[in-house]
């Protein structure tokens, strides 16, 4: 397979990010093996987390370079959520950093055929503006024989690289990571009219107007909706003489609404990056975002309304 690039033109100094969807094992293998030779030969770590199948497949193919291999682990295991899931993982990834000047990894989120799992897609999405600085090549792997077509849409809407034949080249669908995260948030309508909605100039008031919406058997969901909302309040009123939150119960869950008068996020993607231990921001939309189901932002230079969803 001569005139093959397995990395293009990836000089090793800054992420390198590629969605790779394939149909047979023969595509598979003709796109994973060149690129874990091509690191073993560089010295470079390859770290391959795949799903069973996957495995097997290379692991006949490479034979005795299996042993060569930094990782070579289920992916089966490695779901704990978006949050979760994203915390371990920056955790991996500083470690190596501090180790070894560059790497490259073979990731197959396996989990993007499950409902649950499908909303990986915006961590996939703001990765490449929270890691744009690290050393290394991420080759995605996504079945596309197995996974549904908006999950390959996405996949190339979140990847700014994918496969050309002989070397990786541009996706033309990929989308700034803000845009494509809010295209995939919940439907922003406006609010009912049953809403109760509160004024607060401190984030202590919190506890009162969110509890006083939910009824017995909310048990630790309250417990986590008070802390998101704490946090949220928390931010706006740093920049907004006061707060408005909102709370409705849609279906089986309830809704609370955080606004401000402030300036606007300055990045909406805060709530989907691990925050550093050095970092001075951030921290409040993490944890509200991780506690809650589902986030909805609307922000602009006039104020900020950002809606927390948390299932019964």
């Amino acid at each position: 397979m001569t005139g093959i690039r397995p990395t293009g033109d990836w000089d090793g100094r800054t992420f390198a990010h590629e969605g790779f969807a394939f149909r047979t094992d023969r595509e598979l293998i003709d796109r994973v093996v060149p690129f874990a030779a091509e690191g073993l030969s560089r010295g470079e770590p390859v770290l391959v987390v795949a799903g069973e199948r996957v495995r097997t497949l290379l692991a006949d193919e490479m034979g005795a370079d299996v042993a060569r291999l930094a990782t070579f682990s289920p992916a089966e295991t490695w779901w704990r959520g978006g949050h979760g899931t994203l915390r371990a993982y920056d955790r991996d990834l500083r470690q190596l950093r501090a180790s070894v000047p560059t790497w490259r990894l073979v990731a197959e989120p396996v989990w993007l055929a499950r409902d649950d799992g499908r909303k990986w897609s915006r961590f996939e999405a703001v990765a490449n503006r929270c890691y744009e600085d690290m050393p290394y090549y991420s080759l995605c792997l996504h079945d596309a024989e197995r996974l549904p077509a908006v999950v390959l849409e996405a996949v190339a809407r979140t990847h700014p690289l994918t496969w050309g034949g002989d070397t990786p080249v541009p996706t033309a669908a990929y989308e700034d990571p803000q845009q494509f995260v809010r295209s995939v948030q919940p439907e922003w309508r406006e609010r009912p009219r049953s809403a109760t909605v509160t004024s607060v100039v401190t984030p202590k008031e919190v506890r009162r107007g969110v509890l006083d919406r939910l009824v017995d058997g909310w048990g630790a969901r309250a417990d986590d909706a008070v802390l998101a909302t704490h946090e949220l309040v928390t931010n706006a009123l740093r920049v907004s003489a006061s707060a408005e939150v909102a709370c409705w119960f849609e279906a089986d869950g309830l809704i609370v609404e955080v606004s401000d008068q402030g300036p606007g996020l300055p990045d909406e993607t805060l709530g989907y990056v691990p925050p550093r231990n050095d970092q001075e921001g951030g921290r409040g939309m993490w944890l509200a975002w991780s506690l809650a189901d589902d986030v909805a932002v609307a922000s602009n230079g006039t104020g900020t309304r950002i809606r927390l969803y948390f299932s019964h």
